[in-house]
């Protein structure tokens, strides 16, 4: 459920950028510590296998989070500039 009040739709689009903020973050993180990542190689060495498997993740999170950014960016955008013909006159 979506709520209706603005302010507290800004603040979900304001929690989402930090949470953004944090995962790249930690991506950043696994590709210094884990330069083979940028390589397609397998590994044999399972730590990095495990590192490639949580970067994928954090990838499809980012995307996540970006669906989720433009569906309340949407819905507020709907709220501070509402459709006047659905307006009951």
């Amino acid at each position: 459920m979506t709520p209706r009040d603005p302010y507290i739709l800004q603040r979900q689009l304001a929690d989402l950028a930090m949470f953004e903020a944090s995962v790249r973050t930690v991506l950043c993180g696994f590709h210094v510590a884990y330069p083979a990542l940028a390589t397609s190689q397998p590994d044999s060495d399972p730590e990095p296998t495990t590192a490639r498997i949580l970067v994928e993740l954090c990838d499809e999170l980012l995307v996540s989070i970006d669906e989720l950014r433009r569906h309340v960016s949407a819905h507020l955008k709907s709220l501070q500039h509402p459709d006047q013909t659905a307006w009951p006159f």
